[in-house]
């Protein structure tokens, strides 16, 4: 867990200017190139394979005039209130992504969505795209303000709300080659609770073909020697409301947790690494310039028990150039 590799990135991504790293899908890596002016949102973003050296451009996040026709859709939130707004070819709209996700990776063979969290000037969006698209579908307003995070799941995608804390579960259909948002449902009147902690971190990751729902309870304040409590709790989506049962053991697989990525394998893929075993770079998704270094720490399932991890790496790593901290990823090559 100690080793250091640079990954160079193909002349023409590399050669792109200020760039971060906010997603990854097995060999692919989601990054954006920052504007000058950071109110300016984000001027591009695309994926890029380090090995394989391709890169597949992105719409951009930042369009001011937009000459196709608009298309928008409101969305009334089943089981919950409120309108979620979709649109696409919005004739303006500024992004910064801090979270993009992939439904499946490029060239494996079946379509592939992409989704993108973006929150500039305490605004929150969230952004579709699928191959053929020439721009983002774009929602906004209802569920989507603060968020915790964000997931594909058998042909949906979730959304934990920070505000709320509830679950949604977004459904898309595609026609005439475009994708849109059909149905939004809130799935959780209420997640699972710990007493005396004041606040919770969520995220979650598929295992198995089950999503699973990982829960950091903070007894105190921010650090890891200050959490009370972490939970995996198994999430049966087929009930109304949504019910979760909590689980101790992975059956040799381990899970690794960052704000931009989440992933669980068999242990035995990589040496190092231990089974039943969740390894956290806990952090927010949208860490401020002078904000505190992300925690790095391992949960064992079966002795409940916490533990630093990866100490002697610089928390200087964890930052750009102007002192502002990035968004760390974990990064899982498909071989």
């Amino acid at each position: 867990m100690a080793e250091t590799r640079r990954i160079p990135l193909p002349v023409e991504a590399a050669s792109a200017g200020d760039l971060r790293c906010v997603g990854s899908c097995e060999g692919w890596l989601a990054v954006v190139r920052q504007k000058k002016a950071r109110y300016l949102g984000d001027g591009a973003c695309f994926l890029v394979n380090p090995f394989s050296r391709e890169v597949i451009n992105l719409p951009p996040p930042f369009v001011s005039t937009h000459l196709v026709d608009v298309y928008t859709r409101s969305l009334p939130i089943i089981n919950g209130s409120g309108v979620v707004d979709c649109t696409i070819h919005a004739a303006q709209y500024v992004m910064s992504f801090c979270k993009v996700i992939l439904s499946s990776p490029p060239g494996s063979g079946s379509a592939y969505t992409v989704a993108a969290i973006s929150v500039h000037r305490n605004g929150a969006k969230l952004a579709l795209w699928r191959p053929g698209m020439t721009s983002w579908c774009i929602c906004y307003g209802g569920c989507i303000s603060k968020f915790s995070d964000v997931a594909f799941y058998q042909g949906k995608f979730y959304i934990l709300s920070k505000l709320t804390t509830n679950l949604f579960a977004f459904e898309i259909t595609e026609d005439d080659c475009r994708m849109m948002v059909s149905r939004v449902e809130r799935c959780v009147t209420e997640l699972p609770q710990v007493k005396d902690s004041y606040g919770q971190r969520w995220n979650m990751v598929e295992w198995h073909g089950k999503l699973l729902l990982v829960v950091r309870y903070i007894g105190g304040s921010e650090g890891w020697h200050n959490i009370c409590k972490v939970s995996v709790f198994m999430v049966d989506v087929s009930t109304n409301p949504f019910r979760f049962t909590e689980i101790n053991s992975l059956d040799g697989d381990c899970i690794f947790i960052s704000p931009c990525s989440s992933m669980s394998f068999p242990a035995c893929q990589y040496d190092g690494i231990e089974d039943d075993l969740v390894y956290f770079i806990d952090g927010y998704l949208f860490p401020a310039k002078n904000g505190p270094p992300f925690d790095r720490f391992v949960y064992n399932m079966r002795d409940c028990t916490l533990a630093p991890f990866a100490a002697d790496i610089s928390d200087d790593n964890f930052r750009a150039p102007d002192g502002r901290l990035m968004s760390p990823t974990w990064f899982f090559p498909s071989e």
